[in-house]
């Protein structure tokens, strides 16, 4: 079987972000109220700032993963 052209990797690259872009619905993973999570986590030591980023970094490093991977920069 021969390697997928440039294009078709790019290509299944991207089905691959919309899928994950589409994985956590609001219907079913409805928006928190971040003021009142904020509220909480500060009276218990936490920085809600440190959280968001620490899930941000996870996004984007799943999303530079599939970008590599179709770049052939593994």
């Amino acid at each position: 079987m021969s390697d997928p052209s440039r294009e078709e990797r790019y290509a299944a690259a991207l089905r691959q972000i919309v899928d994950w872009a589409a994985a956590y619905p609001l219907d079913i993973f409805p928006e928190p109220d971040l003021k009142r999570a904020h509220e909480i986590l500060q009276a218990h030591g936490m920085a809600f700032d440190a959280i968001s980023a620490s899930a941000i970094r996870h996004a984007v490093t799943g999303i530079g993963e599939i970008a590599r991977k179709a770049l052939n920069e593994r």
